[in-house]
């Protein structure tokens, strides 16, 4: 999903326009919608949208702030240039506050054209990314949910993780914070690994947490296996790493006291 935070004074239906015709995203035989709205989560959810592809990064659903004098003036534009379809019935209109959202999805045998908009509240800003949060479990089924970044979900995922840790149910844990950085967790017996991937290296590289020690005999995982100098045993060292992430959105480091290898090549699977 394509959104701008914040500045939407600066999103003038020219800048908008520019940006479809630059990144060609209406290009092709595919049918799209347009729409307004003042909260864009409540009328993509009547749409037929999941929470999980409203804060994705697919290409088939965008969104941008606009001052309300021009959200509609915007959607009338984009209409006639690429003969979309639109439903002004279903456009969710306020003047609460000073900006509307104009939205675009691709049409398929999901999506609701019409929809119900009595009992919308309107939005005061578009929401904030989630933290997304990925467990892969010792009998191969995956779970993927989504939090909102407070500190109540952060305590609830920190009580959560520590028990995973102990009981050795998953094989990976993955965690995307809301800048998209990941930190992600391989498990083994009583151990883990820590690595992290702020998603910068044009090589592909990532950090693997180190323990301080140089062994590099094999430690056998519940998916593979990794040398000693990057294997966790320490439930509260774990711990320390997960939680400064989760309440920072980035890596522990020297001030924390936490050593980092930096890993070029996948010489052991990360089974992410």
């Amino acid at each position: 999903m394509i959104w701008r935070r914040g500045n939407y004074s600066e999103n003038t239906v020219e800048t908008i326009l520019e940006q479809i015709k630059y990144g060609r995203y209406f290009d092709g035989d595919l049918k799209w919608y347009a729409g307004v709205t003042a909260n864009v989560v409540q009328s993509l959810l009547a749409h037929g949208f999941t929470q999980e592809e409203i804060y994705g990064r697919g290409r088939n659903l965008m969104c941008w702030d606009i001052p309300k004098e021009n959200a509609l003036q915007c959607k009338k534009e984009v209409i006639s240039l690429y003969n979309m379809q639109s439903d002004s019935e279903s456009d969710f209109l306020s003047e609460k506050y000073p900006n509307l959202f104009v939205y675009f999805f691709e049409i398929t045998p999901k999506r609701k054209l019409h929809i119900d908009i009595s009992g919308f509240t309107a939005a005061k800003a578009l929401p904030e990314n989630p933290i997304w949060v990925t467990e892969k479990a010792r009998d191969g089924s995956v779970k993927r949910v989504i939090y909102g970044f407070s500190a109540e979900n952060i305590k609830e995922l920190l009580l959560h993780f520590r028990e995973v840790f102990l009981n050795g149910t998953l094989n990976t844990l993955t965690i995307q914070h809301i800048s998209g950085e990941e930190m992600w967790f391989n498990f083994g017996e009583g151990c883990c690994r820590i690595s992290y991937d702020a998603h910068t290296s044009q090589e592909g590289g990532y950090a693997s947490w180190r323990n301080g020690s140089k062994a590099r005999k094999p430690v056998k995982f519940f998916e593979g296996e990794y040398p000693a100098y990057m294997v966790c045993t320490d439930v509260e060292q774990y711990m320390a790493a997960l939680s400064y992430f989760l309440e920072k959105d980035r890596k522990p480091g020297k001030r924390q006291n936490v050593q980092w290898a930096w890993i070029n090549e996948d010489k052991f699977p990360m089974s992410k």
